[in-house]
């Protein structure tokens, strides 16, 4: 299923939005917009079934379960590229732990990688480890697919 826009934040869609934040190459640095597009596609490609409501704050991608601006953000994503090409893009990560783990209020666990199919694997374990999409049995097939 792909992934869903929050309905209480624009009607722009994630995809509009990302691409809003590409940048002229002349007189930027970054691109944001690029790579983030890339991680929507692989949302999307991964979890067919699975419900992820989608939220944007700044260019960081928060994953929800549930359709509303003030719910728990589980997973955040940023994508940040230096090159035209795309070749050095650069993907980071982070997750909610749960209570029980937590050594303060609101702890996360931080990650990156330049490499889409590390950030699937990495997206999929955050996903299991907040315990955000407890009834997803999609998240907890592909999370067994990962440990064999």
């Amino acid at each position: 299923m792909p992934i869903i826009q929050c309905s209480e934040q624009s009607k722009q869609s994630l995809e509009d939005f990302y691409k809003s934040l590409i940048p002229d190459r002349v007189t930027k640095f970054a691109d944001v917009g690029s790579p983030m597009l890339k991680v929507i596609k692989l949302i999307n490609d991964t979890f067919k079934e699975t419900v992820i409501y989608g939220l944007t704050s700044h260019s960081t991608l928060k994953l929800q379960n549930e359709n509303s601006t003030v719910s728990t953000h589980y997973v955040a994503l940023n994508g940040l590229g230096t090159k035209p090409d795309g070749q050095d893009d650069e993907y980071y990560i982070e997750y909610l732990m749960t209570t029980d783990k937590q050594p303060w209020p609101n702890a996360c666990v931080k990650g990156g990688t330049k490499s889409l199919d590390e950030l699937k694997r990495y997206i999929i374990i955050a996903m299991i480890e907040s315990k955000g999409w407890q009834d997803s049995m999609e998240l907890k097939d592909l999370y067994e697919d990962l440990k064999n």
